[in-house]
């Protein structure tokens, strides 16, 4: 059993980085159309209470932010697994370091494409709100 646990860990921590990304990514591309939507019809709309840029300030970038962090602390958390681990074999210890390294590859792709995705997201709303 205690060989059988952290595999265990290391895929619920990959399952619920991908699920809370998942739910990320569908909320803040429906913000994001809301958002261009609104730039498509009337700019600014000053008028209204909620414009896009504060949707973008209030929805999009927390979110974006929120799940930059979240990502990013998966990552650490998968790759310090092996330090807190007892492992009298060598060749064991290393193998383990490797697969935590491998599994924190998603994770941290994640955060870097949201990251990437924001920056995009900020470039094309000044650029909208610009023209």
């Amino acid at each position: 059993m205690d060989r059988l646990g952290l595999p265990i860990v290391l895929l619920a921590a990959l399952w619920g980085a991908v699920n809370t990304t998942l739910s990320f990514f569908q909320i803040i591309n429906a913000r994001r159309d809301i958002m261009f939507e609104m730039i498509d019809k009337c700019g600014y709309c000053a008028e209204q209470t909620l414009g896009p840029i504060e949707i973008y300030l209030t929805n999009l970038l927390p979110l974006t932010i929120g799940n930059i962090i979240f990502l990013s602390l998966i990552s650490y958390v998968i790759v310090s697994i092996p330090r807190h681990m007892k492992i009298e074999d060598v060749v064991e210890a290393k193998r383990l370091k490797s697969a935590c390294k491998a599994i924190a590859i998603l994770p941290t792709f994640g955060a870097i494409a949201f990251a990437a995705g924001g920056i995009f997201d900020m470039v094309m709303l000044i650029r909208s709100l610009t023209q």
